[in-house]
């Protein structure tokens, strides 16, 4: 606000800002940089989040949300009819095991491949019998070069014959698929049922209760049983929306940014400042105002955002378009732009409040007080006139000279290193082969009853699967014949389909609870009560207190709650009578216990098992697999695995997680760089005459390089302490916190040697590079032009 009787000075404090910017060139750029790369990294978070989202969004428009199992034709041509949905049609006519995977071969029609949403087919869908389509994905696997109308030899399940290649679906990750033609269907199986995969027309942006509700009505109208009818999962993981969990972690990371950028910024106009303290008392002598000087200060702050914002709003935008291009939409990059650009301004006037406090509280008296030259009050420790004027020494008393700017340097990199030990302790506690054991407590090779085991099938047809079960005893029995397999554990069980408090219906393969297990869940039990007799008699049950009831099914499982169990055309009303612990060595799918008894009476099958974990000799587990697949028939619904695939597919799935967090961590240190690199320069500008005075009184150039390199190694010292002592903490408390959650299981917290040895050496590398640089740079200058260098 300017007084009445107050001249108008704002263009008088632009043109001084101006000319401020224009004498600390190699400061202006820092900052830039800085705000321009906190800029790119909220953006580039922010819309890769909210992009994914609506990627998501995009995915599900047009996908099937629901399949009713087993129907027959005149079904399907209702369905058809009906106005109400989309209908496509597929019958699984089986799986054939090729080595270490299965090829499944089914039907498809053009409806289906749209509401799959398959990219676009190569060729046509087979019409004949001795045509077929395949997936590139086999192809590439079983090393096949082939086009379409090419003849391609291929056993079905009937022997090998030739078939006419007529299409090949361009999908990978492990998709191996053929497509047969309906009248192939019809030739093996006089009266085939199909799989509808149904989506009801115009259900945009309807709720998952909503879709639910009117699909389970036209079911209902139909006349199909309420168990033929799945609905899908990973339709309604893509529509439900995940705002709130990504703003949390958005303003998490934005929090970080922030916290990094305005420590960076502040130092660098705080040593600014405090290297012109001589110009600002002159302006003070003259008739500056402290408001004035607050103004010159914010007006390069304003400045500088300026012209960094933009380009950090534009790297973002093509950074997040890179990501996620399904996921791009104008309104939203444009929305997030503005909020980003105001937040990050936010952050730099915040950063320079306290430099502009201290230019607007310098008097013309108190800027005599600094040594001219030098930016830096003199200290305490100055005063001590006997001292060994050893490089070490001279380090150091430049080191504490001023123990303010020394102590934002190193916080700024230490940040870096604090998140850098913190985040790879937790990664390197979590144990794979750990994760992997929880499902293998017993063995190394499992083999499961059912096509890609019995999570991929409902409960009419897995009861089917096990009328027929091939786990039996005479199998159990040639499995332990062969050389290496030690031992075999059975578990008992089967799918059953459990309609939630929700009203969510979902196939779950359920254990068999039995005396043999009871005193397992007892140990791991951690409400209710695992007694069997309990349990039987008052129709209870026992689940794991994992994350996918509240996750998938919105439920808050609880003691208590009621569960209807349908399976076969009969129901049964269940209790939650207790809950274990997710960590539970068991082995199996340990979601779901039922008492034996129970179980028995609504499936009246005799041979329940479900699955064998092989024990096999350490060395002999590779050609124990081999010898096991052997004996199981190709067309057999049994799927085989090992500990060994697991371990490498959470290997996989963490460095998905690892990676991210590295990267975030890298450009976080840049922050600490930026700040090193300004505070190491503006030590050697400012103390050229300084350095001058002592290389005239004797000071050797290797004296020289020896003091500049202790001085660094001084910061890269303080950096190291820091990021051990709080990392260590904060790495502790992530293992402790996650371990109680049972994200990635139990972990045992371990020092992260490799990344903070890397990141030391880092560290000493630039320090050194710098060092060498610089003394360069002072030896182009004589001693004369160094004592006559002014600040």
């Amino acid at each position: 606000m300017t007084w009445p009787f107050e001249n108008d000075t704002s263009a008088i404090t632009k043109k001084l800002a101006k000319r401020n910017l224009k004498a600390d060139k190699s400061r202006n750029i820092l900052i830039i940089i800085t705000i321009a790369l906190a800029t790119c990294l909220i953006m580039t978070t922010t819309l890769y989040f909210f992009a994914s989202q609506r990627k998501s969004l995009n995915d599900a428009a047009g996908r099937y949300q629901a399949i009713i199992n087993e129907v027959d034709n005149d079904t399907i041509t209702k369905l058809v009819n009906d106005d109400r949905v989309q209908v496509g049609v597929s019958h699984l006519l089986g799986l054939v095991s090729y080595g270490d995977y299965k090829l499944t071969v089914r039907s498809m029609d053009e409806t289906l491949m749209k509401l799959a949403k398959y990219p676009d087919l190569e060729g046509e869908l087979p019409k004949s019998t001795n045509e077929i389509a395949i997936t590139k994905a086999f192809l590439d696997r079983a090393g096949l070069s082939k086009s379409i109308g090419d003849t391609i030899s291929l056993n079905l399940g009937d022997g090998e014959k030739d078939y006419t290649l007529c299409g090949i679906l361009p999908v990978e990750n492990s998709n191996y698929s053929v497509f047969v033609s309906q009248s192939y269907i019809e030739n093996k199986i006089s009266e085939p049922a199909s799989s509808a995969y149904i989506r009801l027309n115009e259900s945009d942006g309807w709720s998952k209760a909503a879709i639910q509700a009117e699909l389970s009505t036209l079911c209902r109208e139909l006349e199909i049983q309420p168990e033929q009818m799945q609905f899908s999962t990973y339709y309604f993981s893509l529509i439900e929306q995940r705002s709130s969990q990504y703003i949390t972690v958005i303003a998490f990371i934005s929090l970080i940014i922030a916290l990094a950028c305005t420590l960076v910024i502040y130092s660098l106009f705080y040593v600014s400042i405090a290297r012109k303290t001589k110009e600002y008392g002159k302006l003070r002598t003259i008739g500056a105002t402290g408001k004035q000087m607050k103004r010159i200060v914010f007006r390069e702050g304003f400045h500088l955002s300026r012209i960094g914002i933009p380009i950090g709003i534009l790297a973002g935008a093509i950074a997040g378009y890179v990501l996620v291009p399904q996921g791009w939409n104008t309104l939203m990059v444009f929305v997030i732009a503005a909020v980003t650009a105001l937040f990050v301004y936010l952050c730099v006037m915040i950063a320079v409040i306290k430099p502009a406090k201290i230019a607007a509280h310098v008097t013309p008296i108190e800027a005599v007080r600094y040594m001219a030259g030098n930016n830096d009050v003199m200290s305490n420790s100055t005063k001590v006139l006997h001292r060994s004027l050893s490089a070490k020494n001279l380090a150091f008393l430049n080191f504490a000279r001023n123990r303010k700017k020394t102590a934002l340097t190193i916080l700024a990199l230490g940040v870096c290193g604090i998140l850098l030990m913190a985040s790879s302790a937790y990664f390197n506690s979590i144990d794979p082969l750990a994760m992997a054991r929880r499902s293998f407590p017993y063995g190394e090779i499992r083999l499961e009853l059912g096509d890609y085991g019995p999570q991929a099938h409902n409960s009419e047809q897995y009861s089917e699967l096990q009328k027929s079960n091939l786990l039996t005893e005479d199998f159990r029995e040639s499995i332990l014949d062969i050389d290496g397999v030690e031992e075999i554990k059975e578990y008992q069980g089967t799918v059953l389909n459990v309609r939630m408090p929700t009203g969510d219906i979902e196939p779950i393969v359920s254990d068999a609870y039995t005396p043999s297990s009871q005193k397992l869940l007892e140990e791991y039990l951690i409400d209710g009560t695992a007694d069997l007799q309990e349990l039987i008699n008052n129709n209870g049950i026992i689940i794991e207190n994992g994350p996918q009831w509240k996750e998938t099914f919105g439920w808050d499982a609880a003691i208590g709650d009621e569960l209807l169990i349908e399976v076969g055309g009969q129901t049964l009303e269940v209790k939650v009578m207790g809950i274990v612990d997710t960590n539970i060595p068991y082995g199996g799918y340990d979601t779901l216990f039922i008492p034996l008894e129970m179980l028995s009476k609504i499936v009246p099958i005799e041979n329940l098992n479900y699955q064998f974990i092989v024990d096999t000799d350490d060395s002999k587990w590779a050609a124990a697999k081999d010898e096991i697949q052997k004996i199981i028939s190709p067309t057999s619904s049994l799927y085989v695995s090992t500990l060994n695939d697991w371990v490498e597919a959470y290997n996989e799935k963490l460095l998905n997680y690892r990676m991210p967090v590295y990267i975030f961590v890298m450009f976080i240190g840049v922050f600490g760089i930026i700040n090193l690199l300004n505070t190491l320069i503006t030590n050697i500008l400012t103390r050229k005459r300084e350095l001058g005075v002592l290389q005239a009184v004797g000071l050797s150039s290797k004296q020289l390089s020896k003091m500049l390199l202790i001085e660094g190694l001084f910061y890269t010292l303080g950096v190291l302490l820091l990021s051990i002592s709080c990392g260590t903490l904060i790495g502790y408390l992530l293992c402790t916190v996650f371990s109680a959650m049972s994200i990635f299981g139990k972990v045992s917290y371990h020092f992260p040697t490799v990344e903070m040895f890397s990141y030391f050496i880092l560290m000493l590398a630039i320090q050194m590079l710098f060092s060498y640089l610089a003394i360069r740079q002072i030896k182009k200058q004589s001693l004369v032009d160094q004592i006559r260098e002014s600040s």
